[in-house]
């Protein structure tokens, strides 16, 4: 499944849906360009949330809280402007291990985290919290900063 997402990235990428006013600040038309990329790679219908919107200058590191639970798995998925040459994505339990990370060399990574039905105190019928930290990680911007969106869909 994870090969499917990282492929629909790619194609959506080489198929040249960014442009210009999709470069450098976060304004009004790279918000757009962003979530047409966004929509492309996880549809609004399994979408937890809003898109979140922000800006990275390269090194930079923002730090997103999402409440999970035990009995769904989870896409994160991220995009960045035509500045952008490499956007990491790692996904953390609530002791900070690390549960998966796209740190592949591009602009458009996606980590999935799958339900955890076996963890200490699991039951398989109730929706138990899962805290998780999302670190959205700007390995190469040619830019003094990037903008960058990103969403989480849910799947049974």
């Amino acid at each position: 499944m994870r090969a499917k997402w990282a492929v629909i990235a790619l194609v959506a990428t080489s198929a040249g849906l960014t442009g210009a006013a999709y470069a450098g600040k976060l304004t009004k038309a790279a918000e757009a360009e962003i979530r047409k990329m966004i929509d492309i790679v996880a549809p609004s219908g399994d979408r937890i949330g809003a898109i979140q919107y922000g800006e990275l200058s390269t090194g930079g590191m923002a730090s997103i809280s999402f409440e999970g639970d035990q009995l769904h798995e989870y896409y994160f998925n991220a995009t960045c402007d035509d500045d952008c040459g490499d956007l990491n994505l790692a996904v953390l339990d609530a002791a900070g291990v690390e549960l998966d990370v796209d740190d592949a060399d591009d602009a458009a990574p996606v980590v999935e985290v799958l339900a955890d039905r076996t963890a200490p105190g699991a039951d398989e019928d109730k929706a138990n919290p899962r805290p998780m930290t999302i670190e959205v990680r700007m390995i190469a911007c040619k830019a003094a900063t990037c903008a960058y969106g990103f969403a989480v869909t849910r799947t049974e």
